[in-house]
């Protein structure tokens, strides 16, 4: 339990930082929280400590009261377009819903509003007085909180929760000012890394997977064990706690049948557990030296019941340990103490830090949602407002994992897919805010598939060696902060020594196409037996790249700009085809002009 400290609810942190802009707000929460499965609630009371690094004076702050998106008149309720997802439809007890029962600072109830109203995923909170930069508050919460019976991302359904979405979550202030979003179908989130400390009372039977380490109580992984091996709890991975004040909400004893477990972490900035009393364990340890990561990083598996030859017999925990090893040969050392990978009841998958909830164990969305770990878990980019710096990345991380095992021929089927948006010209600018997007189809179509495409097509512009250093450094440069394209952006020019704001301009704010053609070919036969093979390649898209060309099995690279120009290759046969861009490594928009056999 939070051993109990007195705080001042308005402090002095000392002055902000200031000057470019470069801040992050400073959060903590103190959380205590019983599951009541009879009623099925969820009931909470929380300490946020939130300090105002930034150079402007604050008088009001805003939460997210993300699990409202999950009940009818929400914005998400009203612009859902998939009849499989229909939550205006629930009713009562299908529905989900966060209660925010009390807001206050130093017993001085906060004066709410919802500025989305009748949607209430966002709530607007009036401080009593300024909070000046360098100032910082404690805020003390109370709430009720539900998963709907209907799955999307989060759920109940008997004994099992996912609670992936179930606390007030303090929105961002970044140079640009507040981010409060109402949930939408199209886009995720945006959050401040913080430090969270939560206690979670709950049936005795229940097993925890969580964010964090467990550091009191115990989370039901012994008893849950499939298979040799102790679960490493890294209960000491972040040391003495220090004393922190506790909200006050649960009694001192801890009632018959029930238990107590005490989760950890730092720097993260979500929070997100499940329980079920039937879930199985497997767990293994990542071993390292020499690095600044830490030398042991546990892994833990929980599946249900059902699940053992799907998840079972070491696969789910192999696959979990095969991508996190892979990610950090790409990124650098993982910085947390534990992954956990567990099986959630809605299909697809869903990222948190230290955690994923994953609907099965297939070895393409195990890597995806850990590839999450990296690309918005620790370089925490606002998904709502540049969902393809995450969800495109973890796409593109997820197929050149799978291109190293069975080549480039991967790429085939999303390229295709993409180039026949492109032929239509219906495709819509990458940039685009999530919520702006057409459809969801179109959203995903764009921030998935073709930021993959844009990714792998800037690695091969650049060269695999320079592309991995580039990683690396962005991960050095910027892990545990907010991250936008611009940062990207400047990590790959310094890395590279290239100015590569015209790609960046004409892939992602642009729906320009490109398309290039095999024009015309002139053969040759040269005086020593060999031939010459002059190929025209033109231009017809707005777009420019560099482009290779196939003569037989030799390949070059025409690079320049023109509408027009030459390549002239020597082989020592009489080639029998030229072909442009042979590995699909281009989103051409027409393939079909891209090929030649020469007769």
């Amino acid at each position: 339990m939070p051993i109990a400290l007195l705080v001042p609810a308005v402090w002095s942190a000392g002055p902000a930082q200031s000057g470019d802009g470069d801040f992050q707000q400073g959060v903590s929460y103190t959380i205590e929280a019983a599951l009541d499965e009879e009623v099925e609630l969820l009931r909470a009371a929380a300490i946020l400590t939130y300090t105002n690094r930034s150079a402007d004076t604050l008088d009001l702050l805003y939460l997210h009261l993300h699990l409202n998106a999950f009940r009818p008149n929400s914005l998400w309720a009203r612009t859902e377009r998939r009849s499989e997802y229909d939550f205006q439809a629930l009713e009562e007890p299908d529905y989900a819903f966060e209660r925010l029962l009390g807001a206050s600072i130093d017993g001085r109830q906060l004066a709410a509003r919802y500025p989305g109203a009748p949607d209430s995923t966002v709530v607007e909170l009036t401080l009593p007085s300024p909070l000046v930069p360098g100032d910082g508050v404690r805020v003390d919460l109370r709430w009720e909180a539900r998963p709907s019976t209907l799955c999307r991302r989060q759920c109940r359904g008997g004994r099992h929760y996912d609670f992936a979405q179930w606390y007030p979550r303090i929105a961002v202030y970044d140079e640009q000012g507040w981010q409060p979003h109402a949930l939408y179908p199209q886009g995720e989130f945006f959050g401040e890394f913080a430090t969270f400390d939560v206690v979670l009372d709950l049936p005795d039977d229940q097993v925890i997977g969580a964010t964090g380490v467990p550091v009191e109580g115990d989370p039901g992984w012994r008893s849950a064990m499939r298979g040799a091996g102790e679960p490493r709890l890294q209960d000491t991975f972040y040391g003495t706690l220090e004393a922190r004040s506790s909200p006050g909400y649960l009694p001192r004893e801890v009632a018959a049948g029930r238990k107590r477990v005490r989760f950890y972490a730092e720097d993260v900035h979500h929070f997100a557990w499940s329980v079920d009393p039937d879930y199985r364990y497997e767990g293994a340890a990542i071993r390292r030296s020499g690095s600044d990561a830490p030398t042991e990083l546990a892994i833990h598996v929980l599946y249900r019941p059902g699940d053992e030859e799907s998840w079972g017999g070491g696969l789910a925990l192999e696959r979990t340990v095969g991508a996190l090893r892979w990610l950090e040969e790409i990124f650098g050392p993982y910085p947390y103490p534990q992954l956990t990978n567990l099986h959630r009841l809605e299909g697809g998958g869903t990222e948190f830090p230290m955690l994923v909830m994953n609907g099965s164990a297939g070895e393409g969305l195990i890597l995806h949602e850990v590839a999450h770990q990296y690309v918005h878990g620790i370089l925490a980019n606002n998904e709502w407002r540049e969902a393809w710096l995450d969800e495109g990345f973890a796409s593109f991380l997820t197929a050149w994992f799978r291109e190293g095992q069975a080549g480039p021929g991967v790429w085939l089927s999303t390229m295709d897919g993409l180039a026949r948006l492109e032929k239509l010209g219906i495709a819509e600018p990458v940039s685009t805010p999530a919520k702006d997007f057409s459809s969801f189809q179109m959203y995903g179509a764009m921030s998935y598939a073709k930021a993959s495409a844009i990714f792998r097509m800037l690695r091969e512009l650049l060269g695999e060696d320079d592309f991995r250093r580039l990683l690396r450094e962005y991960y050095a440069r910027h892990r545990f902060r907010h991250v936008t394209e611009s940062d990207f952006l400047q990590t790959a020019e310094a890395v590279s020594g290239r100015q590569l704001k015209w790609f960046f301009e004409a892939w992602l704010h642009g729906s320009d196409t490109l398309d290039y053609a095999v024009r015309d070919v002139d053969l040759e036969r040269l005086a020593d037996g060999r031939w010459r093979t002059i190929v025209e390649v033109e231009r017809l898209g707005e777009i420019w790249m560099p482009v290779s060309v196939r003569v037989d099995r030799k390949v070059v690279v025409a690079e320049s700009r023109s509408r027009s120009q030459l390549v002239e290759v020597i082989t020592s046969d009489r080639p029998g085809e030229v072909e442009i861009d042979p590995d699909f490594v281009l989103l051409d928009a027409d393939r079909s002009n891209n090929r030649l056999e020469l007769d």
